[in-house]
């Protein structure tokens, strides 16, 4: 066999990607007009059909340069004379992106990507408006690869960008673009359509870098959400979706809109919105909600780091009426997690999270629920954090037992978290939930259910007896309690334990510390006691307890037990609440 010297082959293969480096063409756009002709114009029409089919689009000097054929990525870059932005009208459908190609609006002179961690800072020279096109989708791809950013797109009876649904257009990136405004991206400028689809494989809208992020006006006030996502492991981060490029200003139709839609293009899965890293959180104002995700075909959802009805400081109240809402029964949903970043914030709008129409497997873990990104400074939500009108919800769980599982949920103007019917078999562990004007777990609407005498029950978590607490004395730090639990004979129980400043007006918990833990069993009559137990908390606090079946069924909260001249104490009313 005749074998190359490792260097020689070396220098072969060096040699070779130099020659494919030389090869990729540069399509340099160099005029606002529209036209397809030999005329000395290189338009954006006639850039997108050389890079997809890799003939020039005319002879005459200034023409668009053909593309070259894969697997080399041409690049469709800007020079058109004049200063301020070059806004191109097209008057047709524009040709699909089939091929793959760069197009970078970053390259017009005087452009210049975002550099600001909070707010957008990008100038973004070249303009798309689809005014003058008619009805349908402005830049289509069609093929894998290709990479669009830098543009401003705009006024469009149809979608900015659409990615698929042919097969197969996969890894893709959408990256650094005002879409549905204007170029300074604070005017929103669209009409009643979905602006950004994704119906392929491993695209990508935005990044964690500042200069992939988008800055995209609501659209679609027909119900039909601004960004629309499809097919398999589709990411979408850093992105400013409803929400001006300073991020503190609503960016929304006049009509409303809905944010990010997993379900109305088929099957939707691994899709992951946001990310437990620096920079992968989008911030998501919708009129409708941030979030539907509808079908059983949307499957493996990840949603973690997000800003949903807050500005990008997490601080002030954007609104919308709901951040996450479900229907027809998608499977296994990843709402924040245990990992620092993994937690959304859910602040500021009317119910954070409803979850109807029989979704499963839905985590929900480390998110602030009417609270600012730190969890103590109030952003108050108008209703109920979470709001379950559901059954059949097989793994789910509210907090958890692991470090950083524990949501806080807290000055929400209704309850905390409320069962409209059942079964249901939420476990909800660990989390801190107080400063609420409703309870902090109800299952009748806002009123305290009475313990029953044990049987077993149907409705909400099945109705699951709370423990009652005989004797709660602190001294020098710790509190030592006592007490007793009736429920399902012969049954193992997991009791929570949760220390608070005050005593909800009902004379029921909430829990605003976490402080412990015990393992209890019924006996044959469906009673048992606990107790003495020691924990650490203040000596002024009220304490309260949780039970949880082996089903995963947890009840309301105890009622209060310490010092109870804190029970209608000042302070319990979430602030901002009229």
């Amino acid at each position: 066999m005749n074998r190359q010297h490792p260097f020689a082959l070396g220098i072969a293969i060096a040699a070779a990607l130099a020659a494919t480096v030389a090869t990729a063409a540069t399509i340099t756009v160099n005029s606002t007009s529209d036209g397809a002709a030999d005329d000395g114009d290189c338009t954006l029409r006639e850039a997108i059909t050389a890079a997809s089919t890799n003939v020039p689009s005319g002879a005459t000097t200034g023409e668009c340069a053909g593309g070259s054929l894969l697997p080399i990525v041409d690049t469709i870059e800007f020079a058109i004379p004049g200063t301020g932005v070059q806004t191109i009208q097209p008057t047709s459908l524009m040709p699909p992106i089939a091929e793959a190609v760069v197009i970078d609006g970053y390259t017009q002179p005087g452009a210049s990507p975002n550099t600001l961690a909070v707010g957008d800072d990008a100038v973004l020279l070249i303009e798309i408006d689809g005014s003058l096109m008619g009805n349908g989708d402005l830049l289509r791809v069609t093929g894998p690869g290709s990479t669009i950013r830098g543009l401003v797109v705009n006024r469009v009876t149809g979608v900015n960008i659409t990615v698929g649904p042919q097969s197969p257009a996969d890894d893709n990136v959408i990256e650094g673009n005002f879409l549905n405004t204007d170029a300074t991206g604070t005017t929103q400028l669209g009409g009643l359509f979905p602006v950004v689809r994704l119906a392929g494989a491993n695209n990508v809208l935005g990044g964690t870098d500042p200069a992939a992020r988008n800055v995209i006006g609501g659209g679609s006030g027909s119900g039909s959400h601004t960004v629309q996502i499809g097919g398999n492991g589709n990411l979408v981060q850093g992105n400013y979706i409803g929400v001006d490029a300073s991020g503190t200003a609503a960016l929304e139709p006049d009509t409303g809109s809905d944010g990010i839609g997993l379900g109305p293009l088929g099957a939707a899965s691994n899709t992951v919105i946001g990310g437990d890293v620096p920079g992968a959180g989008n911030v998501i104002n919708a009129t409708g909600s941030a979030f539907v995700l509808g079908g059983s075909n949307v499957t493996d959802t990840v949603i973690q780091g997000n800003l949903i009805g807050t500005d990008a400081t997490s601080t002030a109240r954007l609104g919308g009426a709901l951040g996450l809402s479900t229907n027809n029964g998608p499977v296994h949903i990843q709402i924040g997690g245990v990992t620092p970043l993994a937690g959304n914030v859910f602040s500021g709008l009317s119910n954070a999270i409803y979850l109807v129409d029989g979704p499963t497997g839905v985590v929900i873990q480390g998110n602030r629920f009417g609270t600012d990104a730190s969890g103590t400074r109030p952003v108050p939500n108008a209703g109920s954090a979470i709001l379950l009108q559901m059954s059949g919800v097989n793994g789910s769980i509210i907090g958890g037992t692991e470090p950083g599982a524990a949501n806080t949920i807290a000055y929400n103007c209704g309850q905390g978290v409320q069962f409209a019917f059942g079964p249901n078999h939420w476990p909800i562990l660990g989390n801190s939930i107080h400063s609420n004007n409703g309870l902090g777990i109800t299952f009748l609407g806002g009123t305290p259910a009475e313990n029953d005498d044990g049987d077993a029950d149907t409705g909400a978590n099945d109705l699951q007896n709370h423990p009652v607490i005989t004797s709660a004395v602190a001294s020098a730090g710790s509190v030592t309690v006592s007490g007793t639990l009736n429920s399902t004979p012969s049954t193992a129980f997991r009791l929570e334990f949760f220390a608070s400043e005050i005593c909800d007006p009902s004379g029921h918990g909430e829990g605003q510390q976490f402080i412990g833990t015990a393992d209890v069993t019924t006996d044959s009559s469906g009673n048992t006691a606990f107790g003495p137990l020691t924990f650490a908390a203040p000596d002024d606090a009220e304490i309260t307890a949780t039970a949880t079946d082996p089903a995963g069924n947890t009840s309301e909260f105890s009622e209060c037990a310490g010092p109870h001249d804190h029970l209608f104490a000042d302070g319990f009313d979430a602030p901002g609440c009229g």
